[in-house]
């Protein structure tokens, strides 16, 4: 089975060696690897275009005149040019395991109903970032196994109505049809995925592998960094959604709204009960 990767490049010329040399090192050997640049005002260009004239299955593509059109244009045209049955996503700061490709084939081959497949990510980068990540990955994987407690099969339509469970990208195959129905429109692009995620969750299941397959980028020049902090866009994403689940099933967007608020309600009471409690309780153990 071969496998189109789809890298969307934009100055990356720090990270992108290493981006690419992960696919080159993959024992599942039957790949092609699509890097689309958009734009890219430093060197990005020149680093990919040595690698795509040393292996023929790497191809540097780019919008015409070197524009820069956005991260979903520049996605939706490398789906574009994908000839195989599924793509695989790889930002192009981050990393992939040298067996990322030859788990996904053979989890497709011993599930052939698997259309939408992620992992688990190792996070590296900005300390504070990695241990706030890390942690909050562990709860979300948790959280995902009591909803589907004997299966690696989801349903996470209820999670994608309060957040994004799926750590990057980079850890997620799925099928090329998939990609190209449902398409790249959000409201927010540095979220692109999250909104497809959440559209693709009404009607698709998501198969999730327990192997640290990612190795997430959370340094301060990656791209998921520099997109925090944007709360118009954010809200205007969060509104999208919340259209969305009203559209496709009103009497469950009235549930899951609900018990999503007593969820945060309860978080909240916990945090504020706990936290002067475990403070209190470290003051303590320092003076001893």
């Amino acid at each position: 089975m071969e496998i189109t990767v789809i890298t969307a490049s934009y100055n990356c010329q720090g990270t992108i060696e290493e981006t690419i040399k992960s696919v080159l090192a993959q024992t599942c050997g039957k790949w092609k690897l699509i890097v689309f640049d958009d734009g890219s005002s430093d060197l990005s260009a020149q680093i990919i275009r040595k690698y795509a004239q040393q292996d023929e299955r790497i191809k540097l593509l780019s919008h015409p005149n070197g524009r820069n059109l956005g991260l979903q244009e520049t996605l939706k045209k490398a789906i574009s040019c994908a000839k195989t049955d599924y793509v695989a996503f790889l930002e192009c700061d981050d990393i992939w395991h040298k067996d990322y490709l030859k788990e996904k084939v053979n989890y497709i081959r011993n599930n052939p109903d698997a259309e939408i497949i992620y992992n688990k990510v190792k996070c590296f980068g900005d300390k504070n970032r990695v241990k706030k990540l890390t942690l909050f990955n562990k709860v979300t994987e948790l959280y995902i196994k009591i909803l589907n407690p004997f299966s690696s099969k989801y349903n996470l339509t209820f999670p994608l109505f309060s957040f994004n469970p799926i750590p990057t990208f980079s850890c997620v195959m799925l099928k090329t049809a998939l990609a190209e129905e449902y398409g790249f429109d959000s409201p927010y692009p540095p979220q692109a995925d999250y909104w497809l995620w959440a559209k693709l969750s009404f009607k698709h299941k998501f198969h999730f592998i327990n192997k640290e397959l990612t190795l997430w980028n959370l340094t301060q020049n990656s791209y998921t960094m520099r997109s925090l902090g944007n709360t118009a866009g954010e809200k205007r994403l969060r509104k999208a959604i919340k259209d969305l689940y009203i559209k496709n099933n009103p009497a469950s967007y009235l549930f899951k709204a609900g018990l999503s608020k007593l969820l945060s309600f309860a978080f909240n009471l916990i945090s504020f009960i706990f936290k002067p409690a475990a403070k209190l309780i470290l003051g303590i153990k320092k003076q001893a």
